[in-house]
C-alpha cells in the first residue's frame, strides 16, 4: 500500500465526449437552479454560508427527462470508472461497496467559489438507503473559464479539461475547494460512492 495520499486520486481523462458535454450544458443551462447549502451536523441546519458566492447545485429530483437520461447515462457509465479505480489500486479488501449517488451538477459564476471541505455527505442516505460516503467523484463538463481551480491539500492544483473524472477517497484527509471563478462560466457535477 503506497503510503502518500495524494497517490489515490484517479485522474480519468476524456470520461466524456466533449461533445456529450457541450451537450449537456447546453441543457443544463435551461433548469432552474439553486444554491448551495451546507449541513452542519452540530445544529442539523443548512445555509449557504457564503451567500451568493456559494455556486448553483441542480438535483436529479429538480429535472426534466432530458436531465434525466444526462444523469442515467453518467450513472451507467460511472460502475466501470469505480471499478477501474478499484482494480488500480489492487485493494483486495475493498470490495464492498453498495452504491453511488445520482448526480448533483454544479454551476459557478464569476465570484462564486466552493470552500475547503471534505466530503461528509450525509444527503444521500435518506433511513431507507443507509452508509458513510467511502469514495468522491467530480466530473468536469467545461474548461472555457477562468479561475475555478480544483485545489487539493490547500496547495495542489488538480489539472482537468473538458470530459475528466476525478475520484479520491471522502474522508478528512481530502480537502478540496474550487478557487473563484474569474471569467465564464464553469459547470461539473458530482457523485459519492458509499
Amino acid at each position: 500500500m503506497n503510503k502518500n495520499i495524494e497517490h489515490y486520486i484517479f485522474h480519468k481523462e476524456n470520461f466524456l465526449s466533449k461533445k456529450y458535454c457541450e451537450n449537456t450544458i447546453d441543457e443544463l443551462s435551461m433548469c432552474d437552479w439553486r444554491k448551495h447549502e451546507w449541513y452542519s451536523p452540530k445544529t442539523q441546519s443548512k445555509s449557504g454560508k457564503l451567500g451568493d458566492k456559494e455556486p448553483d447545485i441542480l438535483m436529479i429530483f429538480d429535472c426534466d427527462e432530458k436531465i434525466i437520461k444526462i444523469n442515467d447515462f453518467i450513472i451507467d457509465n460511472l460502475h466501470a470508472i469505480i471499478l477501474e479505480y478499484i482494480e488500480n489500486y489492487k485493494f483486495d479488501w475493498f470490495d464492498n461497496w453498495t452504491g453511488y449517488s445520482e448526480i448533483r451538477f454544479n454551476r459557478y459564476f464569476p465570484n462564486q467559489t466552493m470552500k475547503t471541505h471534505w466530503d461528509q455527505i450525509h444527503s444521500i442516505f435518506d433511513g431507507e438507503r443507509k452508509g458513510v460516503p467511502t469514495l468522491s467523484i467530480v466530473g468536469i463538463l467545461n474548461d472555457d473559464y477562468e479561475g475555478g481551480e480544483l485545489i487539493m491539500f490547500e496547495d495542489k492544483k488538480i489539472e482537468t479539461k473538458k470530459g475528466d473524472i476525478l475520484i479520491f477517497p471522502s474522508n478528512f484527509l481530502y480537502p478540496h475547494e474550487v478557487t473563484p471563478v474569474t471569467k465564464g462560466v464553469r459547470y461539473s457535477y458530482v457523485s459519492w460512492v458509499w
